[in-house]
């Protein structure tokens, strides 16, 4: 990672940079890439799940009622095609069903199955925990201040 001072030099070749956004920048990395390790890289290892099938479980964790695949595409920021592919695979594998939405007969609804349910509550509060060990490296008030600047940072 170049210094703020080697920044400092490239600055003179090209004026317009701002060496300390180039250093923060990076400092986002890095930290970001630690963060995966600590946590991603554990539900990875000991789970066999990719960060997508985590947050597709989460969602439907969340909705017990069963979410439209579209809707968790959008909550989970993938495409339509993506979630369907990813459907697939958890469909098969028993963690969720798709079945017809009693509301809209043409629409489908997703939901976790027992065993669905049973693996996040076997997954979620570890994870919860080492999310929290990790955090607490931060009083309340810099956790906060960190989510509203990575918000502003995000234009949210």
């Amino acid at each position: 990672m170049p210094t703020l001072r080697e920044l400092e030099e490239h600055k003179k070749i090209v004026p317009e940079i701002d060496p300390a956004s180039v250093v923060a920048m990076l400092e986002i990395r890095q930290a970001g890439e630690q963060v995966a390790e600590q946590i991603l890289d554990v539900l990875q290892r000991d789970y066999h799940l990719s960060e997508g099938k985590f947050c597709v479980l989460i969602v439907l964790h969340q909705h017990p009622e069963g979410i439209a695949p579209s809707q968790l595409a959008a909550r989970v920021g993938v495409a339509r095609a993506t979630i369907s592919t990813m459907l697939q695979r958890l469909e098969k594998s028993g963690d969720v069903v798709i079945e017809e939405d009693a509301e809209d007969r043409r629409g489908k609804r997703v939901r976790l199955t027992a065993k669905g349910r049973a693996f996040m509550a076997e997954v979620l509060p570890p994870h919860y925990l080492r999310v929290t060990k990790l955090m607490e490296k931060l009083t309340q008030e810099e956790q906060e201040e960190l989510i509203r600047l990575l918000r502003k940072l995000a234009g949210e």
